[in-house]
């Protein structure tokens, strides 16, 4: 078996860098020696991480589990008890925002159920991250007027989820979301073909390109839309004209610039199905996506505030 190169981290390359300037100049063509540490620190081994924290990998597994069966419950006031109240996230909410999201949550997909993997669980003293992989399904409380059906939720996410041990309890003090997509169908579009792709991550007032594909099965049209917008609380519903697709394997695509406040945004890919006519709208689809923005840096490091809020005109759909 031949091993692969594997290059650098590039922070670590920066780290490296920053360290070896700190080091004084030989002068002379003396040489500068070294001397390596015969054995590893223990503060750098895995395996002396998983003795020491045995146990509070215990208590934070059982904490997951309880968070899980709690929501699972819909029990606000138990799954709020687990939040610090100094919570906030990497989207800017709080407690408080949080809150209220989930009761809105539960009230328009009242038999949500969700289920959580855990990758892994770090724990720096009082301090520990799990990373997850997490997953929901409901159906909408009420049916999509004009199609007569209710709307089928799918949602797939991977994060960071931060905890303190603050006093004897675990809170949790923020996470992180990396990735998600959000699917809610109505109608005939809940055995719609369709996929949404677009960048996880984008530099402030960055140019980007967002992608809807969808296949039709034979005699039906469709149209569709796709918007972006900074995420908040609440979230204000967006707009957009409808345009044609009008193979049965179609696709549009949007070019948009990333907002240059530093916010993440919201994508939205709407889907309508419709008759030949397209005058009976027979199923709807919304496939959303977390674009995370980063702050653009000039060359001297500093964040750039000379970036454009500007969205580029979208693209036809190709045929």
């Amino acid at each position: 078996m031949t091993m692969k190169t594997l290059p650098a981290h590039p922070f670590l390359i920066c780290l490296l860098a920053c360290l070896l300037s700190l080091l004084p100049a030989a002068g002379n063509g003396s040489a500068l020696a070294l001397e390596a540490p015969a054995t590893a620190s223990q503060d750098f081994t895995s395996d002396q991480e998983s003795k020491e924290h045995e146990q509070q990998r215990k208590e934070i597994e059982q904490i997951l589990r309880n968070i899980e069966t709690q929501w699972n419950a819909h029990n606000l006031e138990a799954v709020m008890t687990y939040y610090a109240d100094d919570y906030v996230n990497n989207d800017g909410l709080d407690k408080k925002a949080v809150s209220a999201l989930t009761q809105d949550f539960w009230k328009t997909y009242p038999d949500a159920k969700s289920t959580s993997r855990t990758k892994q669980i770090r724990i720096e003293g009082p301090f520990v991250t799990v990373e997850s992989r997490d997953s929901a399904v409901g159906t909408t409380a009420k049916e999509m007027p004009g199609i007569g059906t209710k709307g089928e939720l799918q949602s797939l996410s991977e994060g960071q989820l931060y905890l303190k041990k603050i006093g004897q309890a675990w809170k949790i003090i923020g996470d992180r979301i990396d990735y998600e997509k959000v699917k809610v169908a109505f109608g005939l579009a809940k055995q719609l073909q369709a996929s949404f792709s677009a960048p996880e991550q984008v530099k402030s007032g960055r140019q980007y390109s967002a992608k809807l594909e969808v296949t039709l099965p034979a005699g039906l049209t469709a149209v569709g839309s796709i918007t972006s917008q900074p995420l908040q609380y609440p979230q204000p519903q967006p707009t957009d004209a409808w345009r044609p697709l009008e193979t049965s394997a179609a696709a549009l695509e949007r070019v948009m610039a990333a907002n240059s406040k530093n916010r993440n945004e919201l994508l939205m890919a709407t889907v309508g199905v419709t008759n030949s006519a397209r005058n009976s709208l027979m199923g709807i689809a919304f496939l959303t996506r977390r674009l995370n923005v980063v702050p653009a840096m000039d060359e001297a490091g500093e964040q750039s505030t000379a970036s454009s809020e500007g969205t580029a005109k979208p693209s036809e759909p190709k045929k």
